[in-house]
């Protein structure tokens, strides 16, 4: 095993991607805003309309890898995280480890499997994540304009600690801020650029987690539920619409004129909220054939966002460039910066794709393990 470190985190991160999986590197779980731990490689998959899988993988190359604690940990963080599996990576070949693992229903990656995919992935065109960052770095003042490490920490660690809506309007503040870096850092328009497309990708994979509960309701029920989730930031349980709806009606049953000062409340806050502009991307993503790409078009902006060649980040499909201009027109940023110098035939292939989505080829129908024969 030639690899150590962040460099095997990155061949375990490229096989699953290889598998058909949105695989995420490099996040932190937090409860409450308390960062709890790091999460080595994240795995989304999008088995069918209404099911999904989430996966902890956890990457341990030492000369001592504590295999059986990490086996706990990995089991914990599971529980935790509500994923559907927990996978060790690791290098420690003892006979043992694999009979505990089994026991907790824990899988691994033994050292002899990482040594047989080692030879057969090639990730020298994508940047890892230690990449990624050093070249955001390169902007002596990312952090004093906005700490732009920050705002994509923020976004990755949402995905995996909040449910799809919250996590969703984070990735979003994400992407409105690197869009606006876009086009006013003109000198560090790469980086910003790199950022709006892994935060848009990262949005992705939220929306696509919120809308798995209301994968079978008609047209008029979903697009009702994702502009009210995307508006109030809750999990889809109107939670915080009955927070407000409780303190209104306490303000105008317990304080004198209560009547009109909760009725002036309501009108500012109803105005506050209709700038969120929530219905941009409802209008969308109520369409099904709009919303199953979504899982795809994450995978590819999160590829552009790394790629090694600065010339081939803004050259995505005509269905990842539908997806950047509705999240461009929802945070009011600039289509034309993003959108590769925003070319008429960018915005006409935009506007073709929403008329012809429905006819566009479905992907992936046997799964995100599909491809798994081909490495092994």
């Amino acid at each position: 095993m030639a690899r150590k470190g962040p460099d095997l985190e990155e061949l375990v991160r490229a096989y699953f991607a290889h598998l058909g999986f949105f695989a995420l590197r490099s996040s932190v779980y937090k409860y409450e805003n308390e960062q709890v731990t790091d999460i080595d490689v994240w795995l989304y998959g999008r088995q069918s309309t209404s099911a999904r899988t989430r996966t902890v993988v956890d990457v341990k190359n030492k000369r001592s890898p504590k295999a059986f604690e990490r086996i706990l940990w990995a089991r914990g963080i599971q529980l935790a995280l509500g994923c559907d599996r927990a996978i060790i990576a690791t290098t420690d070949d003892n006979v043992d480890t694999a009979k505990f693992a089994h026991q907790q229903k824990v899988s691994l990656l033994t050292k002899a499997f990482l040594d047989r995919i080692e030879h057969k992935l090639d990730t020298r065109g994508r940047m890892t994540f230690e990449q990624f960052t050093d070249n955001i770095k390169k902007y002596k003042q990312h952090k004093q304009d906005g700490d732009w490490l920050r705002y994509i920490a923020d976004a990755k660690s949402a995905l995996i600690s909040s449910q799809g809506y919250p996590a969703f309007n984070a990735a979003m503040s994400g992407f409105r801020f690197f869009a606006e870096r876009a086009e006013t850092r003109p000198q560090h328009k790469e980086q910003a650029l790199r950022g709006a497309y892994l935060t848009a990708a990262l949005a992705c994979i939220a929306l696509d987690t919120a809308l798995e509960r209301i994968a079978y309701d008609n047209q008029e029920s979903r697009y009702r539920a994702i502009a009210n989730g995307v508006t109030y930031g809750d999990a889809g349980d109107a939670r915080v619409q009955n927070s407000i709806r409780t303190v209104l009606e306490t303000i105008e049953k317990g304080m004198e004129n209560g009547r009109v000062i909760a009725k002036q409340a309501q009108e500012a806050m109803d105005k506050m909220f209709e700038n969120v502009r929530a219905d941009i991307i409802a209008e969308h993503f109520t369409k099904e054939h709009n919303a199953r790409v979504l899982v795809d078009v994450a995978k590819e902006l999160d590829d552009r966002a790394h790629r090694v060649e600065p010339t081939e980040i803004q050259t995505p499909s005509v269905e990842a460039k539908s997806v950047l201009g509705v999240y461009a027109d929802h945070v009011q940023a600039n289509r034309t910066v993003l959108l590769n110098g925003g070319a008429r035939g960018a915005e006409e292939n935009i506007a073709k794709y929403d008329e012809d989505a429905p006819r566009t080829k479905e992907k992936s129908k046997q799964g995100p393990d599909s491809n798994q024969e081909n490495l092994l």
